[in-house]
């Protein structure tokens, strides 16, 4: 990963011009380097949110502490990287039959929740692509202490560049 932080920087130099450039190079990365992870784009998933089958999902979030303490999808369980989850095995058996959502800021550490959770059998375990700055970035909400927010952490300066400025 710090193949992009030359990217980044220059996209602080040369301004939101090159923002769609690096979600382009950002995306394709993760799906080479993360080929057996399936993903749901943002407006996929707002469409099912809307259609009232949230209650179906399980929403983990791949991301820290602070970062799920400014926002969140709604229902998301914190996980963080996931492994202590699949060691403890909260999941059960029943989790495997459910549609499972993974997300973290830019779909890089949720990727790789989804792909462990894969290899346990939870097939129906996806990615959301372009992670929750994308799903901000295209006019979603997020919730902070159950009220609707738009308002996401950016993780660092660097990856920060990726959300559009706040309205």
């Amino acid at each position: 990963m710090l193949h992009t932080i030359p990217l980044l920087a220059a996209t602080c130099l040369m301004g939101f011009a090159m923002q769609s450039f690096v979600w382009f190079w950002l995306k394709q990365w993760i799906r080479v380097r993360y080929s057996s992870v399936p993903s749901i784009r943002p407006d996929r998933l707002q469409k099912i949110l809307a259609m009232q089958q949230a209650g179906d999902w399980l929403v983990l979030d791949a991301r820290t502490t602070a970062e799920f303490n400014v926002s969140c999808l709604p229902g998301a369980v914190l996980i963080g990287d996931g492994e202590e989850m699949l060691r403890s095995g909260p999941l059960g058996n029943a989790a495997r039959e459910r549609p499972i959502l993974v997300c973290c800021a830019v779909g890089v550490r949720s990727a790789v929740v989804v792909k462990r959770l894969r290899e346990r059998g939870f097939r129906k375990a996806v990615n959301l692509e372009g992670g929750l700055f994308e799903w901000v970035n295209q006019g979603h909400q997020l919730v902070h202490e159950g009220l609707p927010t738009t308002l996401v952490h950016p993780f660092n300066r660097f990856w920060g560049l990726l959300l559009k400025p706040h309205r």
